[in-house]
């Protein structure tokens, strides 16, 4: 059997991404996969670059902020669609250190394994070919539409019985659609709950399982810290996190919230 984290959209919130990484030590995993946006919106990209670059036993694939950024760095053509977000990731882009720069131009957007006779694909986004070959400015995670059946039945590429896991909206997501199966754990590093989120999947004998587990981390405290900074956007960002907030309180209990099995 093996056992094995995934985690996507940290979005430089450094305190999620380490109370997730914690809990994932005690978890005896493998190995663990990151479906992009490890940066933007979050302002600390060099903290969070400098724990997943650090990590052993660890894929990670590009996002589309990741991507943006690195347009702006390397003088590229920037998306249009995100206009709005640009003067924010200029700002990030003034302050990543060069060798993460160069680090997350390595990063590819999808890879694809094989794992205990499954076939598996991780990638920020579902697309196709023709849309995993378009430069950021053109915005390649934003082909496909919202993540539905009807919108993921449009995969005539993808294998039968491939089991994609994808970020990009921050919801979390599993269902199944024409024998694959579709898994997001949700935003790691920008939900409105003191909480982070990431999944364990499990395969066995073609048999996979998948667990959503929500960690506690000390939101209050990165809040004040964001407070602290002045950075573009900065009111946007923090409406994120207080939107629809419900009353929490920090605790120690990290919380296993599903379990399922598919056995196809």
């Amino acid at each position: 059997m093996k056992r094995f984290a995934v985690m996507t959209d940290v979005h430089g919130n450094i305190y999620a991404l380490q109370a997730v990484l914690r809990d994932i030590k005690e978890q005896n995993v493998d190995f663990t996969v990151c479906t992009g946006d490890l940066i933007g919106i979050g302002p600390f990209s060099n903290q969070v670059c400098e724990w997943l670059y650090s990590l052993k036993d660890t894929e990670i694939v590009t996002g589309n902020h990741d991507e943006a950024v690195l347009a702006l760095m390397n003088g590229e053509p920037y998306p249009e669609s995100r206009i709005n977000v640009k003067e924010h990731h200029q700002w990030i882009a003034d302050r990543l250190y060069k060798r993460y720069a160069r680090w997350l131009e390595r990063l590819p957007r999808q890879i694809v394994t094989e794992i205990e006779a499954r076939t598996f694909q991780f990638t920020h986004y579902p697309m196709d070919t023709k849309a995993s070959n378009l430069p950021i400015n053109e915005d390649p995670f934003d082909q496909i539409g919202p993540p539905n059946g009807v919108n993921f039945s449009r995969l005539v590429e993808l294998e039968a019985e491939t089991v994609l896991c994808f970020g990009h909206d921050h919801d979390d997501h599993h269902f199944s659609m024409n024998e694959r199966v579709f898994f997001n754990p949700g935003a790691l590093g920008c939900n409105n709950v003191p909480y982070a989120r990431y999944g364990i999947i499990e395969v066995d004998n073609g048999n996979v399982r998948f667990i959503k587990r929500q960690v506690p981390y000390p939101m209050a405290t990165y809040l004040e810290h964001l407070n602290r900074i002045d950075f573009p956007r900065k009111e946007v960002i923090l409406k994120i996190f207080q939107k629809n907030r419900r009353t929490h309180h920090d605790t120690t209990e990290t919380h296993c919230i599903s379990s399922d099995y598919y056995n196809e």
